[in-house]
């Protein structure tokens, strides 16, 4: 039984990783390329997204679709 959860335990570890990781490059990236954001905002929102990466990038994400409105 060990192995069994110990095996679903580390498949669902390795998914969140990549879709962790993922969220924080797509976030990283698309501030880095906006054109909407001055360099100073540019920083901050570098910076919130390095240092608290999950919080960071939906914050960022929601930002960016409210302003989008």
């Amino acid at each position: 039984m060990y192995l069994i959860t110990s095996a679903i335990g580390g498949t669902l570890g390795l998914i969140g990783l990549i879709l962790w990781g993922a969220l924080s490059l797509y976030s990283l990236i698309n501030v880095i390329r906006s054109k909407n954001i001055n360099g100073g905002s540019k920083i901050l929102w570098i910076v919130i997204i390095i240092v608290v990466p999950i919080v960071g990038s939906l914050a960022y994400l929601f930002w960016r679709s409210v302003k989008e409105l």
